[in-house]
């Protein structure tokens, strides 16, 4: 069966490459090593006089995002959260994942890392923390196709760890960007670009000012998005993200 392999990035496109505490070896790091990354640096608010702003902004974008259930985000949130990456240089660890072919499914191959990361984040040093899980695609295919497959595949991450390691729904929101953020924009079909990402949206101290949620239903009670039921189906032809390039 042929294998998609998405790597977890640590930006959310080239412009906003920020260096966190990746170990050199960042596609197999230990639980800890996943700990120290998603932790970020330590900051003080007496030496930025904006941060407590950007933190009030911040925390209103996480709890937006912590009640939508039903429909895809806008054009216009996906590009807050990328500023909002980029303003707050928020942490992030670089990963891989893989899926099957064209599809949603994780794979036998991608159980060692997720264990790592869900022990990772039900630790105590991140356990109340809110994390961003953020599929990307490459640029083959159309743009809506795209989009669906990586929501799809965002989400698929975030039921595995809630499942298996009993992390609280609401640390957990799940973002699909389709082909809007290119890693490799200079070669938009490269395979660096498919990936999953999981950011620290909000630290604990952030998290905790924020109102907590309505109860999420289970995912099985969820009506589809909008169009979401053909966004995430076997496209025709061959269309798709991985689909072989047109001779």
């Amino acid at each position: 069966m042929r294998v998609t392999v998405l790597t977890l990035s640590a930006t959310l496109m080239s412009s906003l490459l920020m260096l966190a505490s990746v170990p050199a070896n960042a596609e197999d790091p230990s639980a800890s090593q996943i700990i120290n990354s998603l932790q970020g640096k330590t900051r003080f608010r007496s030496f930025d006089p904006g941060q407590a702003q950007r933190e009030a902004k911040q925390r209103d974008l996480v709890e937006r995002l912590q009640h939508v259930k039903t429909r895809q985000i806008t054009v216009e949130e996906r590009k807050e959260i990328v500023d909002a990456v980029k303003e707050n240089d928020l942490p992030a660890i670089d990963l891989e994942v893989f899926f099957d072919y064209d599809s949603a499914a994780i794979t036998d191959e991608a159980l060692p890392i997720l264990e790592k990361l869900g022990e990772a984040l039900g630790s105590d040093k991140l356990k109340g923390s809110v994390f961003m899980v953020a599929g990307h695609t490459d640029a083959h295919g159309s743009a809506a196709y795209n989009l669906g497959l990586s929501i799809a595949r965002a989400r698929s991450v975030r039921e595995f760890l809630i499942k298996k390691f009993d992390i609280a729904p609401d640390q957990l929101v799940a973002v699909g960007f389709g082909e809007e953020q290119l890693k490799n924009a200079e070669d938009p079909e490269a395979g660096e670009n498919r990936r999953v990402q999981v950011v620290n949206m909000a630290s604990k101290d952030v998290a905790a000012k924020a109102p907590a949620p309505d109860a999420e239903p289970k995912a099985k009670d969820e009506p589809e998005e909008d169009g979401a039921g053909a966004e995430e189906a076997p496209p025709k032809d061959g269309e798709g993200e991985d689909a072989p390039s047109e001779q």
